[in-house]
């Protein structure tokens, strides 16, 4: 995220592709939360299914 966020500091006239830039930091924190989120799926827990859910969610919000 640090190195996305120094790549546009530089660039000219960024105001142009703010909003891909935007676009592109939810997906990569949505795919960060996803991937921390992936570890209890591998136990059979209510926790697990908590975190299933609540990925799903986030995953349809996303599209």
């Amino acid at each position: 995220m640090r190195l996305l966020r120094r790549s546009m500091k530089g660039m000219p006239e960024r105001y142009r592709y703010m909003k891909h830039y935007d676009e592109l930091r939810r997906a990569v924190a949505v795919m960060l939360v996803l991937l921390e989120d992936a570890t209890p799926w591998m136990e059979e827990t209510e926790k697990a299914k908590r975190a299933t859910t609540v990925a799903k969610k986030m995953l349809a919000n996303v599209r």
